[in-house]
């Protein structure tokens, strides 16, 4: 096979580039927050950084991609290697190739998109489907048109590989070989298919956050001692300091990290035993919701 190179320097640096700013802008902000008392803000400040290392982490991965991409090509197949991800286009399956500056209309894009990464799905006017593994513009991307998808690429010295890509079509393949699309294999996992588990995990989360927002929000007017126990008659037996509240939803919050790491390992062999666990931190989170909601209650 002929290995045709990807320009991916630019992607690849401007990719690190915006990884080191979402880092360094959540960093201060979680800075700020910290020299600041408890508010709802903190609360907030907490769900940014959640959403920041995910971002983060979901770039570092394209960026991954980026540094062992190639296309590879003889005359029974076109392979897309792209960090974990291999694509192979049988050739004797390529309906039409053409680029992106004869695409007429919006194109549609979900996926990692800066200057210099197109990685993900879209929709093409009047071809469909459409996985992108490109590093340049999109009229200056090559569309592998097959029954029911294309595929948008960039090798960095195009007509070099439109000539080549046409001279091995008219030769004709050596052998058929099958379309087939290699991910990684965490995306492959059952659970992402099973929506009840999904439900069960989400509300779990769900309730603790919406808790802990709530408690971020009263705060700020709680005593500084908060009654944290009551004896039989009804009166407060314990006092202690109003940052103790958050004590009551950690125990939910440790409860979700066990149960749902015992209920992912038990998944494969009994689904039925991780929906239990899975169900019974909802409980829980229940058990949380009305012990908080009791001391503040009292206040």
């Amino acid at each position: 096979m002929t290995k045709w190179k990807v320009s991916a320097g630019r992607g690849f640096a401007i990719g690190l580039g915006l990884m080191t700013l979402i880092t360094l802008v959540t960093a201060a902000v979680i800075g700020i927050a910290a020299s600041r008392p408890i508010s709802f803000g903190t609360f907030v400040v907490g769900l940014s950084t959640i959403l920041s290392l995910l971002i983060v982490g979901l770039m570092a991965y394209w960026v991954y991609g980026l540094a062992g991409a190639s296309y590879l090509l003889d005359r029974n197949a076109l392979v897309i290697r792209w960090g974990t991800s291999k694509q192979v286009i049988p050739t004797h399956i390529i309906e039409r190739v053409f680029t992106g500056d004869e695409i007429e209309g919006k194109v549609r894009f979900y996926g990692g998109r800066w200057p210099g990464h197109w990685v993900g799905y879209g929709e093409l006017p009047d071809a469909g489907a459409a996985l992108f593994y490109a590093t340049e513009p999109l009229h200056k991307q090559v569309f592998i048109s097959t029954p029911g998808l294309v595929y948008a690429i960039s090798p960095a010295n195009q007509e070099a590989f439109l000539n080549s890509l046409q001279q091995r079509l008219q030769m004709g393949p050596t052998q058929v070989m099958e379309q087939a699309s290699q991910r990684p294999s965490v995306l492959n996992w059952a659970i992402w298919r099973d929506w009840l588990a999904l439900a069960l995990l989400g509300l779990g989360v769900l309730a603790l956050a919406f808790l802990v927002g709530i408690l971020t929000f009263r705060f700020p007017k709680l005593p500084i001692l908060l009654p944290l126990h009551f004896g039989t008659s009804g009166s407060p037996d314990r006092l202690g300091p109003r940052g103790e509240i958050f004590l009551v939803p950690l125990i939910g919050f440790l409860t979700l990290v066990i149960n749902g790491t015992l209920g992912s390992i038990l998944y494969r062999r009994s689904r039925v035993a991780s929906y239990m666990l899975w169900g019974s931190s909802i409980l829980i989170q229940l058990l949380v919701w009305t012990a908080t909601l009791g001391i503040l209650a009292r206040i």
